[in-house]
């Protein structure tokens, strides 16, 4: 199979990054021993454009960060091709491809990042800033803070904070980053004739990662976005079911 997808793409390399989504033991997101896996298989390909089947839960932004760099050293031009689910980082990894191939079935997600608690629980980083500012304005609109909301702020340090902010600025930047520079690449006209600057690619390219950071809009980071949601966002999907040969 992987030799038909291949030549229906030009005879493309083929690169699969694949979790099984179905082990509940063995580890399942993008993470640090994934990097040396990449490379070695890198390092055996001869092409000049690459195909990334991608099937993953998430995983390490920073790691996708990695990835990304040892595919963009070595390939121009580089599809991502969605199968089933891609989400959270996996996301962030598809915004990185000149082109992204879903399907009916496919899903991307959220890349509004998760923060651990020591007791095991992740919570949204997005979620957790939109609820401190709401405590600020109405802090700032009523002059009384909510005794109700002592012990929650009790519970928060300036750094966890901070962090949240962080995590949040990194999957905006490298999504800002990857859309404006390898997903608008080919993007040279407007629908009515005018060429497309530099400020307009990253411009739209900002728009779509703040949109995909938003906790409000999603709601839940597991959501299920589809390819009439990132087509609504802006953002040229190529529907592989209505291509086949």
């Amino acid at each position: 199979m992987l030799s038909v997808i291949s030549k229906l793409r030009e005879n493309r390399d083929i690169l699969v990054f694949s979790s099984d989504l179905s082990e509940n033991e063995a580890p399942t997101g993008i993470e640090y021993t994934d990097l040396l896996a990449v490379q070695d298989q890198l390092d055996n390909m001869l092409g000049n454009a690459l195909d990334i089947i991608l099937e993953t839960p998430g995983g390490m932004g920073d790691v996708v960060e990695d990835i990304v760099k040892l595919v963009r050293a070595k390939y121009e031009k580089v599809g991502m091709v969605i199968p089933g689910v891609a989400k959270s980082a996996g996301t962030i990894f598809a915004m990185a491809g000149d082109e992204i191939l879903m399907g009916p079935g496919s899903s991307l997600g959220p890349i509004d990042g998760q923060l651990q608690l020591g007791n095991g629980k992740s919570f949204s980083a997005d979620a957790f800033l939109e609820g401190f500012e709401k405590i600020k304005r109405e802090v700032e609109e009523t002059k009384i803070l909510n005794m109700a909301y002592v012990p929650i702020l009790q519970n928060i340090s300036p750094g966890e904070i901070q962090k949240c902010k962080n995590i949040q600025d990194f999957s905006k930047s490298l999504v800002t980053d990857w859309l404006a520079r390898y997903k608008f690449k080919y993007w040279d006209r407007h629908t009515d004739g005018r060429e497309v600057t530099e400020y307009e690619k990253r411009d739209r390219a900002k728009d779509i990662a703040t949109d995909l950071c938003s906790q409000s809009k999603w709601l839940i980071h597991e959501r299920s976005i589809k390819i009439k949601d990132l087509e609504d966002l802006k953002i040229k999907i190529t529907d592989y079911s209505k291509t086949r040969n």
